[in-house]
């Protein structure tokens, strides 16, 4: 009798482990799907404004061409607004592409790869205005002087705007946010404007400021700050290398 509730205590016990293992890989694959499916639909909806972007500049060359016409409104304020629009959909659509990319980053194995990846919204800010400038500055005889000329100056700066509010000036790779999350294991904290984390709340960057946010690393490289204090680093015995990978020194 000893021995038969021996092996069923052993069997429950058991059976309780497996249940528990099965549960924590449950709800690591329920996190790890909730990560991934965030990023994809920010990356959707970023594909979505950049079609509708390039909408817009097809709008603006068909105006151009003369295939529709707007009696209403003058053609230089028809072109300026399509131009606008295009660049509202192409900046909030690489907002959403850099936000996607900081939950779910690209490797750095490839160079090449990881840049295009991390800069798609520059490219599409290319295509979004590009084509437009070269048929305004081809056609002169669809326009008056002026008009083109107000026109061109209008899709350049907005091709100007588009492009550096759409380039990635601090990616982050999917190998350096894993580090990061490795290396550092307590809390750090971010100011609202900020462009980086702090492993101390007592750093004199941010020391006595009120808009100071706290959280974990992966909650700070979401947010937007991928790489840590220089002083922090200095102060905590971290090297940061140029891509803004965290290591302890010594490691």
């Amino acid at each position: 009798m000893a021995e038969e509730k021996k092996k069923t205590g052993s069997t429950t016990k058991t059976t309780a482990a497996k249940k528990t293992t099965a549960s924590k890989g449950s709800k690591g694959a329920a996190a790890a799907l909730q990560v991934t499916g965030n990023a994809t639909g920010l990356r959707i909806g970023a594909v979505v404004l950049w079609v509708l972007a390039i909408a817009f500049e097809i709008l603006a060359i068909l105006l151009l061409f003369g295939k529709y016409e707007i009696t209403f409104m003058p053609t230089l304020a028809c072109l300026i607004i399509f131009i606008v629009l295009d660049l509202i959909c192409v900046i909030i659509g690489s907002q959403l592409w850099k936000k996607a990319n900081r939950i779910d980053p690209a490797s750095e194995k490839n160079s090449l790869k990881f840049w295009l990846w991390n800069n798609m919204g520059l490219i599409v800010s290319v295509f979004a205005f590009l084509p437009l400038i070269i048929l305004l500055l081809t056609n002169k005889e669809k326009l008056d002087n002026k008009t083109r000329v107000i026109a061109v100056i209008a899709a350049v700066i907005a091709l100007l705007i588009a492009g550096a509010a759409s380039y990635d000036w601090n990616p982050v790779s999917q190998e350096g946010k894993e580090q990061a999350m490795q290396e550092v294991t307590g809390t750090v904290y971010w100011t609202t404007f900020g462009k980086v984390y702090h492993t101390s709340s007592e750093c004199s960057h941010i020391n006595g400021k009120d808009n100071v946010d706290d959280g974990t690393v992966q909650e700070a490289i979401e947010s937007g700050r991928t790489r840590m204090c220089k002083t922090c680093a200095d102060r905590d015995g971290y090297q940061i290398d140029e891509n803004g990978a965290v290591t302890a020194v010594g490691n």
